[in-house]
């Protein structure tokens, strides 16, 4: 792992969350707790940036005591609670308790591709829209309440892929050719408009700059190639390490830092986001 030398200045950390700030298993977050108190009490937001959707997201704020903006389905969408900024960001809109930044696709219109596509080439995969809630409890390890959250998504269709290699990269160009994307996660393949965690990322580092007129410089943190396009627009990337994989690989650049984990999910998390702030 490269050396973790301490830093000053105004930090901003965006981080994944499943086999990141939490574990990739059991969904546990206590390795971190402490940290992000003393992150808190630092001024140093976490930006929570993850394939969840807006109920998961929210619970899991709840749960790590986090007031920040967050980011939903894998960049589709950001979240700023009402009155985080002195004013509201040019071009975001009012729902109840957040200014909200649209950046993907209605996910009716994904189910649209996904039902014309399927008729003419045959459906390989399990989407979260056609599966129950037991089904994707089984699929992901979380409880019945958990998967019925998961399963409420505005922006994005995961697919739990079931067909062959080859099929799968048929699939991806005929999504591209639709003006779509797909993004490889741990477990699943996301289907989605033209955005990702790192644009999201970047439209949201402009707001603090502009609302708050700090100069703040990004952490970004990860263990997966969905991650990668957040990864490339940090000034320091952290690759976590997983227990299954080998961390995503991230080319060299002249003005990134980047530091793989030795330990595993939020212990690396703690370790090496630490080891910066110590």
């Amino acid at each position: 792992m490269t050396q973790n030398n301490f830093i000053d200045g105004h930090w901003l950390i965006a981080s994944d969350l499943d086999g990141t700030l939490l574990d990739h298993y059991d969904y546990s977050h206590a390795p971190v707790d402490e940290l992000l108190r003393q992150l808190e009490r630092r001024r140093v937001p976490v930006i929570l940036n993850s394939s969840k959707t807006f109920p998961e997201m929210l619970e899991l704020r709840r749960q790590l005591h986090n007031g920040h903006p967050f980011i939903v389905e894998n960049g589709s969408a950001i979240f700023i609670p009402t009155g985080y900024f002195p004013e509201v960001p040019e071009g975001a809109r009012e729902q109840r308790d957040f200014w909200i930044f649209e950046t993907g696709l209605p996910r009716e219109q994904l189910l649209t591709f996904l039902r014309g596509d399927a008729g003419e080439h045959g459906s390989p995969y399990l989407s979260f829209a056609a599966a129950s809630c037991d089904e994707i409890a089984e699929a992901t390890g979380l409880s019945p309440e958990q998967a019925l959250a998961a399963r409420s998504r505005d922006y994005s269709e995961p697919l739990l892929w079931r067909g062959s290699e080859g099929e799968k990269l048929a699939f991806e160009a005929r999504v591209r050719a639709s003006g779509m994307s797909t993004l490889q996660g741990g477990r699943f393949l996301h289907l989605l408009g033209p955005t990702d965690k790192g644009k999201a990322t970047l439209q949201l580092l402009d707001c603090y700059r502009q609302y708050r007129d700090i100069d703040y410089r990004l952490i970004a943190a990860g263990d997966s190639p969905n991650d990668l396009d957040m990864l490339k627009v940090a000034d320091i990337a952290v690759i976590v390490r997983a227990a299954h994989r080998p961390p995503p690989q991230l080319e060299e650049a002249t003005r990134r830092r980047v530091i793989v984990s030795e330990a595993i999910g939020p212990a690396g998390w703690k370790e090496t986001i630490g080891g910066l702030f110590s």
